[in-house]
């Protein structure tokens, strides 16, 4: 394994300082000085590493969901991308414990709540529905013929799926164990009829 850089290891601090920032006090209060703060430097380290604000909470967006590709990767390696195998791995990469938290849903809500003015989170949100939704279709493949069926349980899943990071999100305690799986194991009867 390649040893990361000191560059790499600092925006990987100041990303996660960001995002405790947000998940914690909300996005509107993440200023350069409280993550400067939160991640034990100088604002002055947050504007050499990422020029400003703005871009910090860029990175910070798209790491909020990159375990969930992660976690995806890793568990297709073995069920292939396509039926029912790949569809469970795609769905337990989203509502996996180490993966759907508490602090990672807040954030993940805080930056979504910006996309409808915020056209750079906007992108970032498109992006990872795209992948999203493409990674769901193809699970199904197999499992429903009709490329429309197919594209729209793809969809109703995605949403559903989001449904749950906003409910852990703002839900006292978070879900409870198996919460998520149930409903969408009752969604995906639904859908395969």
């Amino acid at each position: 394994m390649a040893r990361r850089s000191i560059e790499d290891i600092r925006k990987a601090e100041l990303i996660v300082a960001a995002l405790d920032v947000v998940a914690e006090d909300g996005h509107d209060a993440a200023t350069v000085q409280r993550i400067a703060a939160r991640a034990e430097t100088s604002p002055g380290i947050v504007h050499h590493y990422f020029g400003d604000k703005h871009r910090l909470m860029l990175a910070a967006m798209r790491t909020v969901r990159k375990p969930v590709a992660e976690v995806y990767r890793t568990a297709t390696h073995d069920a292939g991308e396509s039926g029912r195998a790949a569809l469970d791995a795609c769905v337990a990469a989203h509502l996996g414990p180490g993966v759907l938290t508490v602090r990672r849903a807040a954030a993940w809500l805080q930056f979504a709540a910006r996309v409808a003015y915020e056209p750079d989170y906007a992108r970032i949100h498109a992006a990872v529905r795209c992948r999203q939704v493409a990674a769901l279709r193809r699970a199904l493949t197999p499992l429903i013929a009709d490329p429309q069926a197919r594209h729209l349980t793809a969809l109703r899943i995605a949403v559903a799926l989001d449904g749950y990071w906003t409910e852990t999100a703002t839900r006292e305690g978070g879900l409870y164990p198996g919460e998520a799986e149930a409903g969408i194991a009752s969604l995906l009867r639904e859908s395969l009829l």
